[in-house]
């Protein structure tokens, strides 16, 4: 990982019903109930890198290739989920 930097919480909300939230490319998902959320913590230098799609019943979201950051999947209460990469 690069030096220390500001990192940025995107959060992804199950607004209109049960969703399926898959980072990729590793694949790793997690399901989410309606109105349930996570966050994804990210450095900064990296979130204009990211894609999120969206259909019916889940979002994809798209994270550089490993590098010098790392992501951290965190629930609603800011608790460590899983760190990818």
């Amino acid at each position: 990982m690069a030096g220390p930097e500001s990192t940025t919480d995107l959060k992804l909300v199950a607004a209109g019903g049960p969703v399926r939230i898959t980072f990729e490319p590793l694949g790793i998902a997690f399901e989410l109930a309606v109105d349930e959320f996570i966050f994804l913590r990210v450095e900064q230098h990296v979130v204009t890198s990211i894609e999120i799609h969206v259909w019916p019943n889940g979002i994809a979201v798209w994270l550089p290739y490993p590098g010098d950051s790392d992501y951290v999947i965190l629930d609603s209460g800011g608790n460590e989920l899983n760190r990818l990469w």
